[in-house]
């Protein structure tokens, strides 16, 4: 009797065995698996290259001129992020071209959730933007090294509010994946540079116009509804009728992932067309991006130090003192 009920447990332990075999082989599940453990972790490292494609063929000479210096733009956005400490930086870089003239950009940002305040470093808005802001070519010494503290939310909203609408918002994001159809997730080939960087698996997926719609009305509801905060009806009709006016061409994305489930690179192409004479015609976006130090130890380069922060009114009084030098 006992080794039948043994024999039992074996065979039962073996059937669970397979089925969660299967479900991690299956394109979706792996997916699902490590985008919901990247949303869980406790911090992470990340990297993104932006390519933008704006036509605005369309419209007049003006916006035609922006269409161009977007479509010509290099932008990468860098950033850490730790959930426990609630910190986070990111940086900014961007290479602009305007008719004979190209810009470099780099903006590093610090943000502190528990405090709900952010700083930027000033001398590189100066550096980056002083020829738009009438600053070009002045020395503002007082100002080197230091950071410009700013509000993270106007409405003061307490940290623990704001860490409970970010955890319903992550939760509806999961339950809004989980009902896309996973037909469309399917395996592909890995290359030799990915093999090198530690993937073992790669999933590709591309939507319809019409399921990428229905993604984003399913997501609008469970929010809603996780908030405790329901859409009415009449303004979701709203939104379904603004759908209307846009048509998403493109929705591919493609990621690899590694033996631990974590999400290593993601490359998303998408391209939506827009029925409106008063918006360029149409808008692509492609991103390449790589994650890294899932669950590492986290150091932040551009936390400012107590002496090298400032408040708006004190950034305007040493600008104001150096000016008078000039």
């Amino acid at each position: 009797m006992k080794k039948k009920n043994w024999f039992l447990f074996l065979l039962l332990s073996a059937f669970v065995l397979a089925l969660a075999a299967c479900q991690q082989a299956d394109p979706k599940g792996s997916y699902a698996a490590a985008y919901k453990k990247l949303l869980a972790a406790d911090s992470y490292e990340f990297s993104s290259d932006i390519g933008l494609k704006v036509d605005a063929s369309n419209l007049g000479a003006e916006d035609k001129q922006i269409a161009d210096m977007l479509n010509n733009a290099n932008i990468t956005i860098s950033g850490k992020t730790d959930a426990k400490t609630k910190q986070s930086e990111a940086v900014i870089k961007a290479q602009l071209k305007v008719q004979n003239m190209s810009f470099d950009f780099d903006i590093p940002v610090y943000m502190d959730e528990k405090k709900q305040v952010g700083y930027i470093k000033i001398d590189s808005v100066l550096d980056s933007f002083g020829i738009f802001l009438g600053t070009a070519g002045m020395n503002f010494d007082s100002v080197k090294g230091k950071y410009l503290e700013f509000p993270l939310d106007e409405d003061k909203s307490s940290s623990k509010d704001t860490e409970e609408i970010q955890k319903q918002v992550m939760e509806s994001i999961q339950k809004a994946a989980d009902n896309l159809p996973a037909d469309k997730f399917e395996k592909a080939d890995l290359t030799d540079k990915e093999k090198e960087q530690g993937a073992k698996q790669k999933v590709a997926f591309s939507f319809s116009d019409k399921e990428i719609k229905a993604a984003v009305v399913k997501f609008i509801e469970i929010a809603g509804d996780a908030t405790g905060e329901a859409v009415p009806k009449q303004e979701l009709d709203k939104i379904k009728d603004g759908l209307k006016d846009i048509t998403f061409k493109k929705f591919d994305v493609t990621s690899t992932i590694d033996d631990k489930e974590n999400l290593l690179t993601e490359n998303a192409d998408i391209s939506i067309g827009v029925d409106s004479e008063k918006a360029p015609q149409s808008f692509g976006i492609t991103t390449s991006t790589t994650y890294k130090n899932i669950d590492g130890d986290v150091t932040f380069d551009h936390k400012p130090k107590k002496e090298d922060i400032v408040t708006e009114d004190e950034l305007q009084s040493l600008m104001a003192a150096d000016a008078m030098n000039f």
